[in-house]
């Protein structure tokens, strides 16, 4: 839906009560969007593209070159989860965004000129465009590829743009946006875009260079994501691979917890959801599929395969 400031004059006065904290001003916004699930669906595409040809390629998303600009991608992420229907597009004074992600909390004006870059960036990215409202700047939202094409909802149909991932608004609620640092801000979008109850995140220069990122960032956004107790270590597998002398490397195996754990793709649901029906049935024991992973599974052949996990065999 397109949200529209209640605010009609220019400057905001200042109560007794002080500014708004950062808190209650993102909880403000969240509850405006009136978004069902309270989760923002963001495309695959942000953090990993693809150009369709005869052979498929796949390219880094617009992620890749906001490693930088930490500030840009919380205003951007509260942005998408603001913008939930009619044309996309959102007015609000910039103290208001500048608060939000704790850029700053001036209320003599300033804020503008602070907010209008991070806004320009993204503009510049083709993730967003810009004109006024009276006195306010809107903001409409485009699509999550950077192609400046106009914005639609996913559909999570067979085309892969359509494949989307879902942010929880707990990554708000919680405070994760601020125990997180930059690295693992952009682990948890793509752990979160490979829409998998456990998936491997090879902290290798190979996989990093998918999503167009560093080795060093993506180990770092890892052990951010352990710390922070939203990624947990599940077990380890060995797999094929050419940067080994042997064929064969170790890789640690991982998945979110809760409320994170939302992203599955249809044919793994659909797994999940037979391989439960078979239990109740007293047909089979539960698969992986629809328990946890079980302790040690593949750790007798993962400890003795190589392990490539911090860019070299080891």
């Amino acid at each position: 839906m397109q949200r529209t400031s209640t605010t009609a004059s220019d400057p905001m006065p200042v109560y007794n009560r002080g500014v708004l904290p950062q808190a209650e001003t993102i909880e403000l916004l969240l509850q405006q969007s009136k978004r069902r699930g309270d989760a923002v669906p963001i495309r695959r595409a942000f953090v990993q593209d693809t150009e369709d040809g005869v052979a498929l390629v796949q390219k880094p998303g617009p992620l890749s070159r906001l490693v930088r600009h930490e500030k840009a991608l919380d205003l951007l992420l509260l942005f998408y989860a603001v913008t939930s229907g009619g044309d996309f597009g959102a007015v609000e004074r910039a103290e208001t965004w500048g608060r939000a992600t704790g850029l700053t909390f001036a209320t003599d004006g300033s804020a503008g000129s602070s907010v209008s870059r991070l806004w320009n960036r993204l503009a510049g990215l083709g993730l967003v465009t810009r004109s006024t409202k009276g006195r306010l700047a809107k903001v409409t939202k485009l699509l999550e590829d950077g192609s400046g094409g106009p914005y639609t909802v996913p559909n999570g149909g067979a085309a892969r743009k359509e494949v989307y991932f879902r942010l929880p608004y707990a990554y708000w609620r919680d405070g994760l946006h601020k125990r997180l640092d930059m690295s693992g801000k952009i682990a948890l979008l793509i752990g979160m875009s490979l829409r998998k109850p456990t998936f491997p995140l090879p902290q290798t220069a190979t996989f990093a260079g998918y999503y167009g990122i560093s080795e060093a960032t993506l180990r770092r956004g890892i052990n951010n994501l352990v710390d922070a107790k939203v990624l947990t270590k599940v077990d380890a597998e060995v797999y094929e691979t050419t940067e080994t002398v042997t064929g064969y490397g170790r890789r640690t195996l991982y998945s979110f917890s809760p409320p994170y754990d939302l992203n599955v793709d249809n044919k793994t649901k659909e797994a999940m959801t037979k391989a439960a029906e078979e239990a109740s049935a007293g047909l089979g024991p539960l698969t992986e599929f629809a328990q946890p992973l079980p302790p040690g599974r593949l750790r007798a052949e993962a400890e003795s395969a190589p392990q490539l996990e911090g860019g070299e065999e080891k």
